[in-house]
């Protein structure tokens, strides 16, 4: 049967924006796939689905409204949330008020609405987005939309955990840098004092979060056969073709030589504009793992990197 919803899941730095780009160039089917939303929950932090009881009870208008108004307000987290602010998904507030009135208000609803409300929906529509953390909420996607399909973005941990390690280490330099540019010299060196302590809990967050996405993919590969599909990082890159055709046909859908080609602007996997995939990234992150981080994902992780080939 044809999926009317296609979810991408996966832990950060696992070609979650390339899976994106990549099936949003169909041809046959008109596939619309939002950026994150984080509906049913973040890793840490609770999502919409846990905010909406701040509203009261939905039933009533004037709380539908008022959710509306924060939803326009930035109130919420994600890349969903800023394009709605700033008008790139193109969805006027009373059109989105309109539509949640209209629908049941359940949680299951108003998701629908968020997912539908952007998108020209046709028979042909694929409907979706690309919250990562929604790997844990994989059996609510699939009781909400039953004949939905889930993939599951998957990598090696080192090179993930190189990824997330370098994005860290920048983003406490800028923080350093507007601190001493505050003159606030003492807390510049302490945050860099702290660096540390920063790299060894991104470390095990990467660690625990990768071992437990393993668990959950042998889950789900049982319970959701014909639902769920994982696709190894270095696969999609190595051998495109060959890895987008069998995508295809897990989702029903033609392929079409248009999907080797997507846009690597804004993408995290790549550092410059233009089309395609970058090969370089199936080493690059070597250059940045250091050598204990490598040794400690061996020790923990060597069973599971075997069995992905990542290891031999």
């Amino acid at each position: 049967m044809e999926p009317k919803y296609a979810f991408i899941v996966g832990l950060p730095r696992t070609g979650t924006k390339l899976m994106m780009n990549v099936l949003e160039n169909t041809q046959d089917r008109d596939c619309n796939i939002t950026p994150e939303n984080f509906f049913l929950g973040r890793v840490l932090r609770p999502g919409v689905r846990q905010k909406l009881k701040q509203f009261g009870d939905l039933s009533i208008d004037s709380n539908v409204q008022r959710l509306v108004e924060a939803m326009y307000a930035g109130k919420f987290f994600g890349a969903y949330w800023d394009r709605l602010l700033n008008g790139r998904l193109a969805v006027d507030k009373d059109v989105m008020l309109e539509r949640i009135l209209d629908s049941d208000r359940s949680d299951k609803a108003i998701y629908s609405v968020l997912l539908e409300v952007h998108a020209n929906v046709t028979e042909k529509s694929i409907l979706g987005d690309k919250s990562g953390p929604h790997l844990y909420h994989v059996p609510t996607l699939l009781e909400w939309f039953p004949e939905a399909r889930v993939v599951h973005t998957f990598r090696d941990p080192r090179a993930v955990l190189a990824s997330e390690h370098k994005k860290l280490l920048a983003k406490q330099q800028r923080r350093i840098d507007r601190l001493k540019e505050a003159g606030k010299t003492g807390q510049a060196i302490f945050l860099k004092l702290t660096e540390p302590l920063s790299s060894l809990g991104i470390v095990l967050y990467i660690t625990v979060a990768w071992l437990y996405a393993v668990r959950l993919h042998h889950k789900y590969k049982k319970l959701y056969p014909q639902n769920y599909y994982l696709s190894k990082f270095e696969d999609l890159v190595s051998q495109p073709e060959q890895s987008i055709r069998q995508l295809c046909e897990f989702l029903n859908i033609e392929f079409h030589p248009n999907m080797l080609n997507p846009p690597q602007i804004g993408s995290s996997y790549v550092g410059s504009g233009g089309t395609g995939v970058d090969k370089q990234t199936l080493s690059r992150w070597r250059t940045y793992l250091k050598p204990w981080m490598n040794g400690w994902l061996l020790l923990w992780g060597r069973k599971y990197l075997r069995e992905f080939d990542y290891i031999h």
